[in-house]
């Protein structure tokens, strides 16, 4: 399969098999992935924490539900491995430092590439993926013994497809909508 075609393929799930576990080994190809992502100064300002026993998915489940918000992952019950990413502090060269007063300035950008390499690796080996933004950080820091002060960027819910369904359509801005060369128009 092409590039191109995983990345068509590719959407995030909210239906899950929850009688199909994903095998540790799986999970590390998919963290190998997020590990082996660039990031800015090479800082690689991330922890992976992968949650796949019970006891720790209910804590998860718990920790997704963002009531205030009125979303999460109210789906999360089917859900039979986690993986949430996890800001670190990044060491960056001192002319970064120099430049922008701010050693965390490319983190969430890196984090991002890494989970779009989680979810393609997760891809290419038959499971699905759902990127979940939003979280309870205390909830987050006390079920799993995060630092304070050490914020989940992101979580991956990662399993098998419910069912396999044609993917749908990509709704994305046209092309010259979003890119334009030389100068901005």
């Amino acid at each position: 399969m092409s590039f191109l075609e995983l990345m068509l393929k590719r959407e995030s799930c909210r239906a899950y098999d929850g009688s199909r576990n994903v095998s540790r080994e799986d999970l590390l190809k998919i963290v190998e992935a997020g590990r082996l992502s660039p990031s800015g100064c090479n800082a690689q300002p991330w922890k992976f924490l992968v949650v796949d026993e019970e006891d720790a998915l209910a804590k998860m489940r718990d920790a997704l539900v963002t009531e205030d918000a009125g979303t999460g992952a109210p789906w999360g019950d089917q859900v039979n491995a986690f993986i949430a990413i996890v800001e670190t502090p990044a060491k960056v060269m001192p002319g970064v430092l120099t430049h922008y007063k701010d050693s965390q300035r490319f983190a969430q950008g890196d984090i991002g590439m890494a989970a779009m390499n989680m979810c393609y690796q997760a891809e290419e080996l038959g499971l699905s993926t759902c990127p979940i933004g939003l979280n309870e950080q205390k909830k987050m820091e006390k079920n799993f013994g995060i630092p304070e002060g050490r914020e989940v960027r992101l979580v991956l819910a990662v399993g098998y497809a419910a069912e396999e369904t044609e993917p749908r359509e990509k709704i994305r801005k046209p092309l010259e909508e979003v890119c334009c060369f030389n100068e901005w128009k």
